[in-house]
């Protein structure tokens, strides 16, 4: 019947609800009512009906402002409420048709005030016959502990439920704030062989990366670990769903492209982020394919328009024409993605590795100190 870890206190405050359901009556009773202001109640029953005739006994007084009560007992046309306020007044008794049941708000909440109602309706059958069955004072007990052995399952499947919710809502948030970054490696990543099939290897580990690096960690820093293994298909799921939606720009890139046409559009997207930015000649351009220029600050770019993975030729050559041409940034851009070995040569040599999705937003990088370490 375990269904928390040892030391939880789920299960001592579990267990410590149930039995107060079973020995407190009022607790047991605890949906909540509204009775009008105007509203009479009496101190006994007797006087309570008699209001029906017009005889406000002695006992009698209004209901009040009070805004909550909790039911007590109900006997026919009588029922018998206690101000939900924290003090412990004395029962009233008011005219049933007087009496509306507040309906309960929430899930959580519908399934207690049910098992609040079910625990009343057991004790109270159980009290009435106790004296025939033998049990006299040991009732309350042995109810409790007949609810305590029924109800145990009902919490194991809350608590569990409440677990799982909270670690997919951890995931969620993780899986929202790196969407823009899933989409781009996903698009650079998912390739096709020779004869136009998808070929989904790559992605998947870096699906698996970003689960292993991002999402674990933090269900391990929230106590949440152990509800992987039953969250993990739903988290796949919603990382797929996340990662092949629209960008928020349509890619234009595509196989048609040249590598010429793929520089001029490189070009473009600089100037759109406020550079000055223009190609250079074919040959002879020492590794550079972009000279770009922004406030005093050089960059050059080489891009390469693949179909495969960028290797260390890319980043050797755009060192070269950083030293070339006296940039201060050297970049590389394509749509595909780079090689293990490419990225640690790029960090050696503080050389930015992009996708061209991204230099849109580069000088605002640069501006905040950003570094080529973190693209690589």
């Amino acid at each position: 019947m375990t269904c928390v870890r040892k030391g939880n206190i789920l299960r001592p405050c579990a267990l410590a609800a149930m039995v107060g359901l079973m020995t407190d009556p009022a607790a047991a009773q605890g949906a909540v009512y509204r009775v009008p202001a105007q509203a009479i109640g009496c101190a006994t029953p007797i006087a309570t009906r008699h209001l029906s005739d017009g005889i406000v006994g002695a006992g009698c007084r209004h209901a009040g402002t009070a805004a909550r009560w909790t039911l007590v007992q109900r006997d026919g046309d009588i029922t018998a409420l206690r101000r939900d306020d924290g003090r412990r007044e004395r029962t009233l008794y008011f005219r049933t048709h007087d009496v509306t049941q507040v309906p309960a708000s929430g899930m959580v909440a519908r399934c207690w005030h049910w098992l609040r109602d079910g625990v009343a309706s057991v004790r109270a059958a159980l009290v009435a016959h106790s004296g025939d069955m033998g049990l006299g004072r040991y009732a309350h007990l042995v109810l409790a502990g007949g609810a305590v052995l029924l109800g145990w399952p009902v919490l194991c499947l809350v608590a569990r439920w409440w677990a799982r919710r909270r670690a997919r809502a951890i995931c969620a948030a993780l899986i929202a704030r790196h969407t823009e970054t899933l989409r781009l490696r996903r698009r650079q990543l998912l390739g096709r062989n020779s004869y136009g099939v998808i070929k989904p290897e790559k992605w998947h580990r870096e699906r698996d990366e970003f689960i292993a690096t991002i999402l674990r960690p933090a269900l391990r820093t929230a106590g949440r670990a152990a509800q992987w293994p039953r969250i993990a298909p739903w988290v796949t799921a919603r990382i797929e769903q996340a990662a092949r939606g629209t960008p928020q720009r349509p890619d234009i890139v595509g196989p048609g492209m040249d590598p010429l046409e793929y520089e001029q559009y490189c070009a473009a997207e600089l100037r759109h982020d406020g550079w000055q930015a223009e190609t250079t000649v074919g040959s002879g351009d020492q590794g550079a394919d972009i000279i770009a220029t922004r406030r005093g600050l050089r960059m050059v770019v080489q891009c390469k328009l693949y179909s495969r993975t960028v290797g260390n030729d890319a980043v050797q050559q755009i060192t070269a024409a950083r030293a070339h041409y006296n940039a201060t940034v050297a970049a590389v851009v394509s749509n595909a993605a780079y090689t293990r070995a490419a990225r640690q040569l790029a960090r050696t040599n503080g050389v930015w590795l992009l996708h061209h999705d991204e230099l849109r937003g580069l000088a605002q990088r640069l501006k905040h100190g950003g570094s080529p370490a973190a693209t690589a």
